[in-house]
């Protein structure tokens, strides 16, 4: 069985390869499943046989994601994706295939243009998100989606997005340039996407300046909570 994820692979594809591998050997160990892994237009293509082939399947497509098409999807039906492009009057989020979010759609989410709106929110690409496809064509963010960054916005602590490396490698550098005591943790977004929680008197900026330089392939975005002691 040969099964195409939506995760998508960008930076070193060879860091990527290795994530997966070290993911799919601790979590599917128990599973009557061999995987062998391939990228093909920057996703992962995997072949699985064994007699857990479909339980391993259904596993992997919950954990990355499975490619969607434009007939797959009917009107206001959710889909989880990623923030694919940012642009002067709209942005690109895929989940298999590019949808476009015009500003119009972005209301939800204050005044502004798109560019600043997306500096308000974090929002980089490969940021993964939830999305519905709207009657006319194009797409929103979900309501679910809008609340999520509306409850980080109005929070305490800033938040820091980085894409295009690991949990465990950012979690490394935040260790070895002695700011592990400026935050509470990093989550989990992706296979090669996290977010690090800082603490309230944390500058999230500041992180980034400090840190940036020592993750030169990855991406980061900040939100900046509002409520900050």
């Amino acid at each position: 069985m040969k099964i195409d994820l939506l995760q998508p692979v960008y930076g070193s594809e060879e860091n990527a390869i290795r994530s997966f591998k070290a993911f799919t050997d601790s979590e599917l160990k128990e599973l009557d499943a061999s995987l062998e892994i391939s990228i093909q237009k920057k996703r992962f293509v995997v072949s699985v046989s064994g007699e857990d082939e479909e339980l391993c399947a259904n596993f992997l497509y919950e954990a990355f994601g499975k490619l969607l098409t434009p007939k797959d999807v009917d009107p206001e039906t959710e889909c989880s994706g990623f923030i694919q492009s940012v642009h002067a009057d709209h942005l690109v989020v895929n989940a298999g295939f590019d949808c476009i979010v015009p500003l119009s759609a972005l209301e939800p989410l204050g005044v502004g243009s798109v560019g600043q709106i997306a500096s308000r929110f974090g929002m980089i690409p490969y940021l993964p998100v939830s999305f519905q496809i709207l009657p006319d064509g194009t797409a929103a963010f979900t309501k679910k989606q809008v609340d999520l960054w509306w409850s980080w916005k109005k929070s305490s602590t800033d938040r820091i997005f980085v894409n295009g490396v690991t949990r465990s490698q950012v979690k490394a550098v935040l260790q070895r340039s002695r700011h592990g005591r400026d935050v509470y943790g990093v989550e989990k977004l992706g296979l090669t996407e996290c977010v690090i929680i800082c603490k309230e008197k944390t500058d999230g900026p500041g992180i980034v300046a400090s840190i940036g330089r020592k993750l030169q392939s990855s991406q980061m975005g900040v939100l900046i909570g509002e409520k900050k002691n």
